[in-house]
This record gives structure tokens, sequence and C-alpha cells, in this order.
């Protein structure tokens, strides 16, 4: 019968079999532990991981970054009233035959904007927030930051103005059905270029001098010598400008006030008839990404600013007279409110 051999761990035959014996045990276990591993491993899938993104939006709390409130009622209540429409003097055969309002988000007009203020001598233009808010752990406040905007709407509402003249042709021409065209853009990233860095010929989004593309492919805007037929048949620039909106309707005052008379008079039954007012609600876009704010101050108020997302959308809408173009159709004003949600992180 052999006899068997008992290595003690004293001497170096010892000694090496005692640290083989520890090295097996150790190994051991990492095999075990790397099975465990791969059997408990999970990496969540694309569709995972956007079905909770879309959980967390619609669950965590949202905070509200309000529009200027352009509507109707008392100033007391932070009620700024409605927009008048403003007659431009470039267009057509006279004065009034077309008409214009510029909605603009922001705090601020932009500078071009501000420009065609200054240009005009009247206010075309209108800066409507919703991407400021002031800082704090109160209701609506911004407490870091960083936020995620889920969600922005505008509500606009465009109203014709009844008119009460003694007048035959300032009746006639209120009376009369209007054309409205909205186009609502925002300026293309890759164009977006300091003024005063770009090349002369080529410039910067401007709604003034490139919004649209005329017959013989030359960059106009709302201030071009032009027919008040042309900007309703001039296509946009998507040189310049991402279009989020081109539409038309019609509008038209309900009734005609009779010149000699207090008493009201109908359209005859064989006159077309137009609704008076047009409401629109519209979802503007918003970043894919979390956004940054700073605080900045605009008369005396410090608030915080979104500063890493083009936000500006400008919304216009002009009118013409149907009649031929060439008579006022300074006759409807806008009231527009609305408001951005966020998640504050």
């Amino acid at each position: 019968m052999p006899r068997k051999i008992i290595f003690s761990s004293k001497g170096p035959r010892g000694a090496h079999a005692a640290a083989s014996k520890i090295q097996g045990m150790f190994k051991r276990k990492r095999r075990v532990l790397n099975r465990y591993r791969k059997k408990s491993s999970y990496k969540p899938t694309a569709a995972f991981n956007s079905q909770m993104r879309k959980y967390n939006t619609v669950n965590s709390e949202k905070k509200i970054m309000t529009f200027n409130n352009y509507l109707n009622g008392p100033g007391s209540a932070g009620y700024l009233q409605d927009i008048p429409c403003v007659g431009l003097t470039t267009a057509g055969l006279v004065n009034s035959s077309l008409s214009v309002a510029v909605l603009q988000t922001g705090r601020q007009l932009t500078q071009l904007n501000a420009s065609i203020n200054s240009a005009t001598g009247a206010t075309i233009c209108y800066a409507l927030d919703g991407y400021s808010t002031l800082q704090g752990d109160s209701q609506n406040r911004l407490v870091g930051s960083y936020a995620k905007i889920t969600s922005t709407y505008m509500n606009m509402n465009i109203t014709m103005d009844p008119l009460n003249s003694t007048s035959t042709d300032a009746s006639l021409d209120a009376a009369l059905p209007h054309q409205f065209r909205i186009i609502q853009v925002k300026a293309r990233r890759d164009k977006m270029v300091s003024p005063g860095a770009q090349v002369a010929s080529y410039g910067v989004p401007s709604i003034a001098t490139n919004l649209f593309r005329d017959e013989a492919g030359g960059a106009q805007g709302i201030n071009a010598e032009c027919a008040t037929q042309d900007v309703f048949t001039w296509f946009v620039n998507k040189q310049f400008w991402t279009v989020l909106k081109d539409e038309r309707f019609t509008l038209c005052t309900p009734t005609v006030l009779a010149p000699s008379s207090t008493a009201s008079r109908a359209f005859p039954a064989n006159v077309q008839q137009h609704k008076s007012n047009r409401f629109k609600k519209y979802w503007l876009p918003k970043p894919s990404t979390k956004v940054r704010f700073e605080p900045n101050t605009v008369d005396g108020l410090i608030k915080q600013e979104v500063v890493d997302y083009n936000y500006v959308v400008h919304t216009i809408i002009l009118c013409k007279n149907t009649s031929s173009g060439e008579r006022a159709s300074d006759h409807w004003n806008v009231q527009v409110n609305g408001g951005t949600q966020f998640i504050d992180i």
C-alpha cells in the first residue's frame, strides 16, 4: 500500500503547497462572482429610458414662466391691453393699405426688432417674455441655475374693430373683408452671426430686410417698398429662417354703421360673411436638454433668464383689404398671452 505523503507548512515544499491552495480558493471565488455578475447585470434599453423621461416629465412638479398679458383688463391686475395694428407707409399706394403687428418671445426685443420700431416711428414689434423668472424658493420661482423646459404655448386672438364714423369711405374700408397672413419663424442657428462680423451683402436674419424671397430671388422684408399683394405671394426666405407656421384667413366686421344715423345695418344676404375674430393656440419649440439661467436687469428688475437656448420666435401678422389691396386695412387688434412650463433641476 503506497504511503500517503503529507506536506507540512514548514519548509519550501510545504509553503508552495499552501500558497497554491490559497490561490485556488480565490480563483474559485472569482469564478463564482463573475458568474453572479453576468446573471445579475442589467442595462436599461433606449425604450425604457424614453418611457422614464416621459414619466418624470409628466409627474414632476412644474413651474411656469408667464408671457406678458396683452389682454383687455384692469391695469392694476397686470393686463397690458390689446396690441393695435400699425399701417406701413412703404407698401402699396396709400398709407395703411398694409398693416402689421410683430410678436416676439423674450423679455427684450432684439436689436434688429427694436430698430424697426425706431425706423417706423411706431410700435410694431412687441416683446412677449415667457423665458424669465424670479429666483427664490416660492411658487413659480427658480431655485437653482438649471431647468428643463417641458412646453411653451401662446394664445392669440385677432379681432376686427367695428368703426363708428360719419365718413362713407372710412365705413366702407372697415366693412370690407380683410385678408390675413400669419408667419411664425425662428432664425436658423447657422445664420445667427453677430452684427458687424457678417459679410455686408450676405446679412443676418432680419424680418425687416430678409424675411422673404421675391420673384427674382432677392431678399425682402416687411420694411421693403413693395405692392400690398407682394407680402402675400412672396416665399419665406428659408436661407435665414425656419418656418414654424404660414397660414392665411379672412375676417370681416359683422355689421356696417350707417354714416347718417346711429342705427346699424347688416350686410345684405347676397354678401359673403366672414368671421369677425380668429383664435389661435400655438405650441412653440422647446429645447431637448436642460437650460441654464443667469440674472439680468431690465428696467431695474432682476430676473433669471435663459442664456444657452435660442428661444426667440417671431410671429408676424400681416393684413390687407381685399377690395384691391389699396384701401386702409388697419381695423384690427390682437390679444395675446401664454406661458412656459419648466421643471427645476
